[in-house]
């Protein structure tokens, strides 16, 4: 090998380690099929790449993600998974395919040409699989320099591999979370069933805590907690055992933030479950702290969960400004003045949205 090549194939090499990297960071599916292709697109000199996913309901391939401007075109295009294409026989073999010259190849889908008003001369596909699980194909079209070699199928196999790997973490993920929505869920239901009186409780609060935590430009993590807390807030109500009920409430938020503790997700979370009960003037539990000695999201949580608390037990009762008006008078006594204002604007904004009953 000479020391021109030696020196690309080293290059080329280091770039998939960089890209293998990234690819292993990326939690989100777009991210994530946007630096494969481009990833694809430049190991192989190609000028354009494309990822079809497999549709195993439909038995058809879809571009999910394409370079350039044919893009949002291409996507709303079906590719029937067969060896009639040659992306469906690269799925279906799973093996790579090479073609120089689709133009003698039966198996090229003219449909994407027509549609997209490219001309497709040379074509690279690698399947991305995992385990028995097959994900799509990406494919390079139009080497722009010389023709498709072996090396660049060896390139883009090693990032179809890498792909996988990855792909089958995000799909990990995403389950991960439907299960804990489903999970959520399923506490908002047995909350319910507790006490019926309470149903869209947990809904309303939610909605109100994250309102006004985006007016204080929270914002990732820090709007998560803030809605985990929501969500989370009352669950030390199905598990406190106190026998005395005056006792059990005061316990109920150390009981949800004990809980919580022992969850790696859900860990931040306790604190702002643990103190949504206290305030602002000392006047809480179930530790009587004052002040900014209360966590931020549990503030927010505080006024959110009192507001829609009252708004049950005499909110219906009158008309909704002048229950807004009495609370806010109440309000001031006991919560922090700059998060009241806040939350008056929001409510005043957005009430009606806030509190419908889902």
């Amino acid at each position: 090998m000479s020391d021109k090549k030696y020196s690309v194939k080293v290059r080329a090499l280091s770039h998939l380690m960089d890209v293998g990297q990234e690819l292993a960071s990326s939690t989100d599916l777009d991210e994530l099929l946007s630096k494969i292709t481009r990833a694809s697109q430049d190991l192989t000199d190609s000028d354009k790449a494309s990822i079809l996913l497999v549709d195993e309901d439909r038995q058809e391939l879809y571009f999910r993600q394409t370079l350039g401007e044919y893009g949002e075109m291409l996507e709303k295009i079906r590719i029937p998974l067969n060896e009639r294409s040659i992306a469906g026989w690269c799925v279906v073999h799973r093996k790579p395919v090479l073609i120089a010259d689709v133009s003698n190849d039966p198996r090229h889908y003219k449909g994407v040409d027509k549609a997209s008003g490219f001309v497709t001369k040379s074509i690279l596909a690698v399947p991305i699989v995992w385990g028995e699980r097959d994900f799509g194909v990406v494919e390079v079209l139009n080497k722009i320099n010389g023709e498709y070699n072996d090396e660049d199928r060896e390139y883009l196999t090693i990032l179809a591999a890498q792909a996988a790997v990855a792909l089958n973490n995000v799909y990990v993920v995403e389950q991960l979370q439907n299960f804990f929505v489903h999970t959520v869920e399923l506490l908002i239901a047995a909350l319910e069933q507790l006490d019926p009186s309470m149903r869209g409780h947990v809904i309303r609060v939610a909605r109100m805590a994250t309102a006004l935590a985006r007016e204080l430009k929270l914002a990732g993590k820090d709007l998560e907690q803030v809605l985990y807390g929501a969500y989370f807030h009352d669950i030390g109500r199905l598990l406190n055992k106190s026998a005395a009920s005056g006792t059990r409430k005061k316990t109920e938020p150390i009981v949800g933030a004990q809980l919580l503790q022992k969850i790696k997700l859900l860990e931040k979370v306790a604190p702002i479950v643990r103190y949504h009960r206290e305030r602002f003037d000392g006047s809480g539990y179930p530790e009587g702290l004052r002040g900014t000695d209360i966590p931020l999201g549990a503030r927010i949580l505080g006024l959110a969960v009192e507001y829609d608390e009252e708004y049950l037990r005499s909110g219906h009762n009158m008309p909704p400004h002048v229950f807004r008006e009495m609370f806010f008078q109440r309000a001031s006594a006991h919560h922090d003045p700059q998060l009241l204002d806040l939350f008056k604007k929001v409510i005043f904004a957005h009430g009606d949205a806030l509190v419908r009953t889902y």
